[in-house]
């Protein structure tokens, strides 16, 4: 079975026992966390909308940490001018507990 999750206005596909990194969440090393589910799937069965918003997965917070560099140049022709900055988005990462599904489906 596995669960399309959304966090931090973006999309994921997990499964039990998955590690994810994910935009940085306001919860502390150790603590669980309950995601917004759009779709569960079971083989060739999926289950979108109200019904899937009943189910909830569960995943523990590992640690947070900084992600890749991303470069970004900017560059003006014929006025000398070239700059070049680097970011690094914190992220957390988690692991997949359980997905957990309504019976009342």
């Amino acid at each position: 079975m596995y669960a399309i999750i959304r966090t931090g206005n973006k999309q994921y596909r997990v499964e039990k026992g998955d590690r994810i990194a994910v935009d940085r969440l306001p919860h502390q090393v150790g603590d669980q966390v309950n995601l917004e589910v759009l779709l569960l799937g079971d083989g060739d069965n999926y289950t979108v909308g109200a019904d899937a918003a009943k189910a909830s997965v569960v995943a523990q917070v590992l640690d947070e940490r900084k992600g890749k560099k991303v470069i970004s140049f900017d560059y003006r022709n014929k006025h000398r001018r070239r700059t070049t900055h680097g970011h690094r988005q914190i992220e957390t990462h988690l692991e997949i507990k359980d997905i957990l599904v309504n019976s009342n489906q």
